[in-house]
């Protein structure tokens, strides 16, 4: 079993994007995941974790660039200047972003 998610947290925001899936979470699936969590944001909120959001992505290029990831994998992509607001991507088993 492969799964995971990426979420925004932080200061009252909580909104995930999960997998559970009999095969590996494809790069593909993986940015259109990210993509479907940042349209659920509030502009406020994306606006804040923009340079997050995109440190997430190269860190999506990366993996696949790499053959992709295996669990257990967290990375947190904090908000400069905030100590809560943040991005998140967590592979909790199996891989992703082949």
């Amino acid at each position: 079993m492969h799964r995971g998610r990426i979420q925004a947290q932080g200061d009252g925001l909580e909104e995930s994007e999960s997998w559970n899936e009999n095969t590996p979470l494809t790069h593909a699936d993986g940015l259109a995941k990210k993509a479907d969590l940042k349209n659920r944001l509030p502009r406020r909120e994306l606006n804040v974790r923009a340079d997050a959001f995109n440190k997430a992505r190269t860190f999506i290029d990366r993996a696949r660039d790499a053959g992709g990831v295996t669990a257990e994998v967290s990375k947190t992509y904090m908000v400069k200047g905030e100590s809560q607001k943040r991005v998140d991507i967590e592979v909790r088993a199996g891989e992703a972003f082949v």
